[in-house]
């Protein structure tokens, strides 16, 4: 398939085999991608509004200058995206990328550093060694997700819901933790960054042989 318009709504493309390709100044509305192949492709200041990607794979895609609002990733392969390099912030639009949703995709390797993301969904993803540096995810839920190697630096997580979510390495000094949700064993996790000694609960006799006994 070949994109020949500028512009299309509503539509359904299933099975689309465009990988290693350029689309520019193409603007998608409301359309459906379903087990698509855009594999290492370049989106040029393309606008993608209201869409969702079913079973894809976006593994290497480049999405520079390109609008992402309102859309729905599922079950879609998508490593090393750096989606700084999108329209993000420019005066014209509002908060670009916006209510992005990934739930069961893999998204290792991608880089959101510096982008407002609050009350974004990524659950019950793989997102191993990812990049939130300076990332704003107030409100965002992260639930069931694997954050291996992930790097959380000057993070806002307000209110951001790590239920579930494994592997996480948070230094609460370094990012923003304000009514953040955790739970145990992992929120443990929090304390390694501390300058504290975590000690067991059982008192040994021989160190504690200043102390009254009963």
């Amino acid at each position: 398939m070949v994109f020949k318009t500028s512009e299309y709504t509503g539509e359904l493309l299933n099975e689309v085999i465009f990988d290693h390709q350029i689309i520019e100044e193409k603007v998608f509305v409301a359309c459906t991608f379903k087990k698509c192949d855009f594999h290492e492709s370049q989106f040029k200041n393309c606008t993608f509004r209201d869409c969702r990607f079913e079973q894809c794979d976006l593994n290497l895609m480049t999405v520079d200058g390109s609008v992402f609002q309102n859309i729905f990733f599922e079950k879609t392969k998508m490593i090393g995206i750096n989606w700084a390099k999108a329209s993000w912030g420019k005066a014209s639009f509002h908060q670009l990328l916006k209510k992005i949703n990934f739930i069961e995709c893999v998204i290792n390797y991608n880089t959101f550093m510096g982008i407002k993301l609050d009350k974004i969904k990524m659950e019950k993803c793989i997102a191993k060694e990812v990049n939130f540096s300076n990332t704003d995810l107030t409100d965002s839920s992260l639930r069931y997700t694997d954050f291996s190697g992930t790097m959380f630096s000057h993070t806002n997580l307000t209110r951001t819901d790590f239920y579930k979510a494994t592997n996480y390495n948070i230094d609460p000094v370094n990012n923003t933790l304000k009514k953040t949700r955790f739970i145990l064993p992992e929120a443990l996790s929090l304390l390694y960054n501390l300058d504290i000694e975590l000690v067991s609960d059982q008192v040994e006799d021989e160190g504690d042989s200043n102390y009254p006994k009963n």
